[in-house]
């Protein structure tokens, strides 16, 4: 026979109180049974035991007769269905009991739990109902069906907490949770549900202090305590109890674990009172409570940590797939939503199918590689949809038994950044080459200008022939012209300083296209121009962004021998807090070998060009501190971004630079 205190043992439940109700009905001369949605016996007390015999494994239906009175609830498959009734036994119809069956949560399976009580005389019969005891047992079962039916703590504590008010009768309770208070010896009670009292009350007693050594007494038994009147702190309560005749507050801890977690205070007042007598019940209760709120507070922790964890995965900014170990996609986060489309498109599939648009998985693709290798993966290189330059990472995840389960594909575009590093590069080579430049130029002054000086005094103190003087005047020309050349390399390798002032990039463009339009007619180029109305100003030096623009223009003119199209646009970024200019042709572009060299000084492919035209516009840029980029394909076109920033607005940054 299976008794219910070793049915623990053989299922996995775990709803502590049960042996002592089995214990308490059985000294009562009730019996408990308990048994599943096909009437199956699970287990019963010693009670049941001995009234109806081993029945344990037995057929609820077939042991017990129903007899169906006015007054009687039959049973049913349905486990949230109640039930009550006489019933006698099969085996001998003389043999009645009173039979009170509900649902009943053990652990987090739901079985229906049977009361039943022999009947004596017919007036049991027709006075049919639930005593003392089945009232405790009914509340315990609303607290059990209030844990499972809502994780949310205040829901719980509040049916909990109605269920015991309702059936005792009592005019007030109040549950309160126990937090560490601000100060080491203190703890905070807060108010976390009530009965019976309004806003005015709630208002007085919603939270309260206690010293840590208040609290230790309790701890140590756990046991309920019957708090008279004249010893409730809150003067409002204390008129509140008087007014309605209640003369003591019953405080019954809640506990979990053998810890504290919050305290149910009643008002013990009639027609149900509780005594001493009651203690084994309280403690129960205050357990089955203390249960209740570690669970929900154990959810509540979970599905807070949940959230900040989706939080956290929504706020990357990068594209982020979990892929199952199908290939297929698992979930992914809002930034890759917004770059490969709907949700809906993306889930379910393969990630070959979304990511490659391919219906196999290259080779070479990091998340296959980690797949097959249980390891992690890294790559960089272009993205083989968007283009660009990318970071490619790809995590094993694996379950807990050690076999891999899924991959974290993460991927980066660090395209701006690799840009970003090549301008750093190139401008410490520039300026390494200025450096150089400043250097060569002084030194062939120096010389040059003695030299210079001489020639002079020659042709003043010889009598040359005619020759002679034009040999003279040749040399001195020439010297003139190194002379030139110097001075614009040290123009070249140092810029002059920018004198900003308030512009107006609009204007600079149309200034710009005013001194160029006739060539632009005559290589037949037409020319859009589109600029942003009501553009903010820009701090900057007039002429030297003039001369940036005029080169750009110069050098679309030259990409376009035979006509083409040339494009000026002025916009604002605002979220980037950006004004910018684009300069596009349809000429023959920039050859990919040559685009991390345009900017390199005399580097040119022109025949009759110097190389220093992007190179100075690139230094004067800098001393703007704004950006230039571009793109460009053969054949094609090319097109030029200038990047002036609206949050320099006072003309002093673009200053810092200079030497």
């Amino acid at each position: 026979m299976k008794s219910l205190e070793k049915v623990q043992a053989l299922e996995p439940w775990d709803f502590e109180s049960l042996p002592y109700w089995s214990k308490v009905l059985s000294e009562l001369g009730h019996g408990l049974i308990i048994f599943d949605e096909d009437y199956k016996i699970l287990a019963i007390n010693e009670q049941t035991a001995s009234l109806c015999g081993d029945i344990v494994g037995e057929d609820f239906s077939t042991i017990f007769n129903e007899k169906h009175l006015s007054n009687s609830l039959p049973v049913t498959k349905n486990l949230t269905d109640h039930f009550h009734g006489i019933y006698e036994l099969t085996k001998e119809p003389h043999t009645r009991f009173k039979v009170q069956g509900f649902p009943f949560f053990v652990g987090q399976k739901l079985v229906k739990l049977a009361i039943i009580s022999p009947v004596q005389v017919e007036q049991d019969i027709e006075n049919f109902k639930l005593d003392h005891w089945e009232n405790q047992l009914q509340i315990l079962y609303e607290i059990s069906r209030a844990t499972q039916l809502s994780p949310k703590l205040n829901v719980v504590l509040q049916s909990a907490l109605n269920a015991v008010i309702d059936t005792f009768k009592f005019k007030m309770g109040a549950i309160y949770i126990i937090e560490k208070g601000r100060d080491e010896d203190t703890w905070d009670l807060l108010l976390a549900a009530y009965k019976g009292f309004g806003q005015e009350l709630y208002n007085h007693v919603k939270r309260f202090s206690v010293e840590s050594k208040q609290l230790e007494s309790i701890k140590k038994t756990f046991a309920p305590r019957w708090l008279e009147r004249k010893h409730i702190y809150f003067p409002l309560l204390r008129q509140r109890m008087r007014e309605t005749d209640i003369n003591e507050i019953l405080c019954i801890p809640l506990f979990s674990k053998n810890t504290l977690l919050g305290i149910l205070y009643l008002t013990n007042d009639d027609p149900m009172k509780l005594s001493a007598e009651h203690i084994p019940f309280l403690i129960s209760l205050g357990r089955q409570l203390g249960v209740a709120i570690d669970n929900a507070q154990l959810l509540e922790s979970i599905s807070r940590a949940k959230t900040e964890l989706e939080i956290s995965f929504d706020a990357i900014q990068h594209n982020i797939f979990v892929i199952d170990y199908n290939y297929s996609i698992y979930r992914v986060n809002r930034a890759t939503r917004k770059k490969y489309g709907r949700l809906e498109d993306i889930i379910g599939r393969k990630y070959y199918q979304v990511i490659y648009q391919a219906e196999d998985p290259p080779p070479n693709c990091p998340i296959l590689l980690c797949f097959l290798t249980a390891k992690p993966v890294q790559e960089e290189g272009e993205h083989p949809r968007w283009g660009g330059y990318y970071q490619f990472h790809a995590f094993p995840v694996f379950s807990t038994s050690g076999e891999l389960e899924r991959v974290v594909y993460y991927e980066k575009d660090i395209t701006e950044e690799r840009k970003m590093e090549e301008r750093l590069r190139q401008s410490e080579r520039l300026k390494s080459l200025g450096t150089l430049a400043t250097g060569i130029a002084h030194e062939i002054r120096n010389p040059l200008a003695s030299i210079h000086l001489n020639i002079q005094m020659l042709s003043r103190e010889l009598e040359l022939s005619e020759d002679q003087a034009q040999m003279m005047e040749d040399i001195q020309f020439e010297i003139k012209k190194i002379d030139k050349i110097v001075k614009q390399v040290l123009g070249f390798a140092r810029p002059g300083k920018p004198a900003t002032t308030e512009n107006d990039l609009n204007e600079i463009v149309r200034y710009c296209y005013k001194l160029t339009r006739t060539q632009l007619r005559k290589k037949g180029i037409q020319v859009s121009i589109e600029l942003e109305d009501e553009l903010p100003p820009i701090h900057c030096d007039f002429d030297q962004i003039a001369q940036v623009v005029m080169n750009l223009i110069i050098n679309a003119l030259e990409a376009m021998p035979n006509g083409g199209e040339l494009v000026l646009r002025t916009f604002e970024e605002k979220e980037k807090h950006l004004i910018g200019l684009i300069i596009q042709d349809n000429g023959t572009g920039i050859r990919p070998e040559d685009q991390n060299r345009i900017f390199d000084p005399f580097f040119t492919r022109k025949a009759h060009g110097s190389g220093l035209g992007l190179y100075i516009s690139q230094q004067i840029i800098e001393k703007h501190q704004a950006t230039m980029d571009f793109e460009s394909k053969p054949g094609v076109g090319t097109r030029f971004y200038v990047y002036f920033s609206k949050m320099q607005q006072d003309g002093k940054k673009a200053e810092d630079g200079d030497e």
